[in-house]
């Protein structure tokens, strides 16, 4: 069976093109796109699963749909696109179950689910030991985030998602004043029957003949999922919703999405790192694919890294964001350029003070007043050096971190993926591995592939020969 995919966001080119090329039909495609890949726009037509750059992060990419298209999706793209990670939600969105309320905790009645505890909502009660029917409303995929679940339990399909009720709502995608008038006037009898529905973007363009044909069938097997999970044992999965994942993209994801985008259309180098920026990035990305169309491809990215080094160097400062898998987020802070160097590959020495009391992580060293650190950080090198030394320069250990190839932006953002390892070496002491556990949870729970365990374990050598021989500091 073939699936039909939507695909939207800065990598529709690349991701449509692997799509289709994987036997993916593509439907709601953009005229753009269509030209590109030489294919019908087919509107109208309702997605399986919807592919989108996700909002809050560029570097991911969203996938949310029907669960045989998004695991056949997720397989294609983990499988064509090199050293991505890859985050699936443990438990669907509006699937059901049976839930049991552990209390009131923190304004918010807690229940526990077959993935841990959620927060319940819809519930006018929260009584301990309560066993409800539930639906989740929200799952989550990044650190942080919460489960949520519903007692007002939801079905899902192509157009709509029914549950109990009387609201009416709409996705923001649809926005025809006359497509949201007609299907107000459907809803009108499935409201009066006490019935929820909202609209999905797929109603937009379809076949309204399709939409009220979907209902009744929507209803029937509300019904028999109510009816299931009454009757279902603690935790058992009695709907699954829909599957979502997310696929993070790396610097060398991102160059492999460029030479797939320039066999349809003129792309310059680093075409999807720039899109990136937040900032006027599609406007100078626009100019770059022009350019790229009359200029030899190593000159230009000859002439993109003397740009990019210039625009650092007279830089105040540089942000360097830490990535991590399976916690949050953090920012190293804001750096002052040491020295930015363009042989073959951009290269940064970075130049922050220690303004906090404690001990260096891993190192076990105590922080001095008018201690400071150099960060040395390069394209395509799978790793970072910090480096600390005391007022007087004289060098106090090594904090070497395993992790994607940096992505150096000429705003001053670089940015990359921590995979877990870490290396440090005290002066005058040797080296020794720590934090392993956490790439071992990488592997465990599929987060990384094969690709990336193999970049791993060579770097982690590498890294060994140049830092903890004799010869090294």
């Amino acid at each position: 069976m073939a699936y039909r995919a939507r695909v939207r966001g800065i990598y529709s080119t690349a991701l449509s093109k692997i799509l289709v090329d994987n036997g993916i039909e593509l439907v709601d495609v953009t005229q753009v796109i269509a030209d590109r890949l030489k294919i019908d726009e087919r509107r109208g037509l309702p997605a399986d699963v919807t592919v989108k750059s996700d909002e809050e992060d560029p570097s991911q990419i969203l996938v949310l749909g029907f669960p045989e298209a998004v695991d056949e999706v997720l397989d294609i793209l983990t499988n064509e696109i090199p050293e991505v990670l890859t985050y699936v939600a443990k438990v669907g969105l509006y699937s059901a179950f049976k839930a049991e309320i552990l209390g009131f905790a923190n304004h918010a009645c807690i229940v526990k689910t077959p993935v841990g505890e959620a927060v319940l909502l819809d519930e006018e009660e929260c009584v301990k030991g309560k066993q409800l029917p539930v639906t989740t409303i929200k799952v989550p995929l990044k650190p942080g985030e919460k489960l949520l679940v519903s007692s007002k339990l939801r079905v899902v399909g192509k157009y709509a998602i029914v549950g109990r009720g009387t609201n009416v709502s709409f996705s923001s995608f649809i926005r025809n004043k006359d497509r949201i008038s007609k299907l107000l006037e459907i809803s009108s009898s499935i409201v009066s029957q006490g019935y929820s529905i909202r609209w999905r973007s797929n109603a937009d363009e379809a076949e309204i003949s399709e939409i009220i044909k979907e209902l009744p069938n929507l209803i029937e097997e509300l019904k028999k999922v109510e009816s299931r999970v009454k009757s279902s044992s603690m935790f058992e999965m009695v709907y699954s919703g829909e599957h979502v994942g997310i696929i993070e993209l790396t610097y060398n994801s991102k160059k492999f999405l460029d030479e797939v985008r320039a066999k349809v259309t003129s792309t310059s180098p680093y075409h999807h790192m720039l899109r990136s920026l937040r900032e006027k990035g599609e406007d100078v990305v626009g100019l770059l694919d022009i350019i790229a169309e009359n200029v030899n491809n190593e000159k230009l990215i000859l002439w993109l890294k003397k740009w990019i080094t210039k625009q650092l160097s007279t830089r105040k400062d540089v942000i360097v964001y830490h990535k991590r898998p399976l916690k949050k987020n953090i920012s190293l802070g804001r750096m002052q350029p040491h020295t930015v160097a363009t042989d073959g590959n951009l290269t940064l020495k970075l130049k922050r003070e220690i303004r906090t009391k404690g001990i260096y992580d891993g190192l076990e060293i105590k922080k001095e007043k008018g201690d400071y650190a150099i960060t040395t950080l390069a394209e395509g090198r799978w790793h970072v050096v910090h480096d600390y030394y005391n007022k007087n320069g004289l060098h106090k250990g090594s904090y070497i971190n395993i992790n994607t190839p940096p992505e150096i932006l000429p705003n001053g953002s670089i940015t990359y993926v921590d995979l877990g390892v870490d290396i440090v070496k005290a002066a005058g002491e040797g080296c020794r591995l720590i934090d392993s556990e956490e790439f071992r949870s990488l592997i465990k729970e599929r987060v990384v592939k094969g690709d990336i365990v193999e970049r791993v374990i060579n770097e982690i050598n590498e890294a060994i020969l140049e830092y903890c021989s004799g010869l090294a500091k």
